[in-house]
């Protein structure tokens, strides 16, 4: 459905385009037939359909009763992200589902990449990044399919003059936030996606700023960052929790015949992934458990001196594959916003093992959908990894309790909450 920007209110003649069919039905009172029915059934669907676009303002009743259809621009929305990224990341392929997803729907979507924000760490000098956006542009984007209708841009830095005029305005991450809440309203109603706790860099009097600015909706993606940020503004904060694409994760290979030897952890070189206390737990179980299979994923180059029983992809080209041979999967992250790869591999049937960690326990729960364990307790990693070998039965129960759990979750159901939030600013 077309997403339009006026309101009834401002239809003119000029606005009526055309005058939509209705399907009607009945044979003058006498028994219906099972086409009857089937036409009851279409008729009943489109008087759905039909309130639904009232309700949104693609359709309108005229004085003489008539349904008629609007034509109009499209709502316009500018995404700002902190940077751009030449590999996966979890906060900026949440931004771009958003993005993907909406323009599907019939929003004008456009992407704008900042070289200067404040407070970002850059290892190149603010000219040679100048340079390289104009070499590269936009060709490098292999890691995610855009749809065709989104456009990008390179901006020096948030600022009126560079970023454009919309209806809405979409920023991640703190100190874009804090940008964005300095921008003309022309550029659009405000939405501070807050995907994590973001106090890793210090600075937390800017952060709480940027939770706090004018005429802005906060959206959080978990239930704790709601109770956070809402200690530190009366703006309106939303829940969405993130979405998984249920068409890409699911299960392949039954959770029953997988190997139960089978372990699965992302690495990286992230401290606060808490990989290193990862690889000490796996090399546990190893001395416990010889015949243990592990595979790594990531995007950084394979760690050094790697045993040779654990196999390393960089930027698999297909995770769900990877998933479904694994009966297990370990995270051992410090922090975390949602933790999108715990719940990816859930739904791909894993049994879940992870730290007892806020992001974690919007669908991690003790012997219900997953086993919690200690930040940084190797020991502890280590028997619990053993505990589901062992006891093959808990382990095949456990995983499809998580992955019954984790089904709401799912993308449709985050864009249908972000959509209802657009359409209230």
């Amino acid at each position: 459905m077309r997403k339009y920007k006026h309101k009834l209110s401002d239809l003119t003649e000029n606005d009526i385009w055309r005058e939509p069919i209705i399907p009607f039905y009945g044979n003058m009172g006498q028994p219906e037939t099972v086409q009857d029915l089937e036409n009851r059934k279409a008729y009943t669907e489109r008087i759905k359909e039909i309130r639904e676009d009232i309700k949104h303002g693609t359709l309108a009743i005229t004085s003489e009763g008539k349904i008629i259809a609007i034509k109009g621009e499209p709502v316009e929305i500018t995404f700002i992200l902190p940077f751009k990224p030449r590999r996966p990341a979890g906060g900026f392929r949440v931004m771009y589902e958003y993005a993907n997803r909406l323009a599907k729907r019939g929003f004008k979507i456009q992407l704008m990449y900042p070289i200067r924000t404040r407070y970002m760490k850059y290892r190149l000098p603010y000219s040679i990044r100048c340079m390289l956006s104009k070499i590269e542009g936009f060709k490098r984007d292999i890691w995610f399919d855009f749809e065709p209708n989104i456009t990008m841009s390179y901006v020096p830095r948030v600022e009126d003059k560079y970023i454009p005029d919309a209806d809405v305005v979409i920023a991640t991450w703190w100190s874009t936030v804090l940008e964005m809440g300095s921008l003309n309203i022309s550029k659009g109603k405000k939405i501070n996606l807050i995907q994590g706790f973001e106090n890793w860099e210090g600075h937390e009097d800017l952060l709480f700023a940027s939770y706090d600015m004018k005429d802005t909706v906060n959206v959080v993606v978990a239930s704790y960052l709601k109770n956070i940020v809402s200690k530190y503004t009366k703006n309106r904060v939303e829940l969405i929790e993130n979405g998984i694409d249920n068409t890409k994760y699911y299960i392949k290979d039954k959770i029953e015949d997988r190997n139960p030897l089978s372990v699965a952890m992302t690495y990286s070189i992230q401290e606060i992934k808490g990989s290193k206390y990862g690889l000490e737990a796996l090399k546990l179980v190893k001395e416990a458990i010889p015949e243990l299979h592990v595979e790594l994923f990531g995007i950084s180059p394979c760690p050094d001196e790697l045993p040779e029983w654990i196999r390393y992809f960089r930027e698999p080209d297909d995770l769900c594959d990877l998933y479904n041979r694994n009966a297990i999967f370990i995270s051992n992250s410090f922090t975390e916003g949602f933790g999108l790869v715990s719940v990816e591999s859930m739904f791909c049937g894993c049994a879940l093992i992870c730290t007892d960690i806020e992001g974690h326990q919007e669908y991690a729960f003790e012997g219900k959908t997953a086993l919690l364990v200690e930040v940084r307790n190797v020991k502890q990693m280590a028997d619990r990894i053993i505990y589901l070998i062992r006891n093959n039965d808990y382990r095949i129960s456990l995983a499809k309790k998580g992955h019954e759990y984790v089904q709401r979750f799912r993308w449709d159901n985050a864009i249908e909450k972000m959509e209802k939030v657009i359409e209230s600013l």
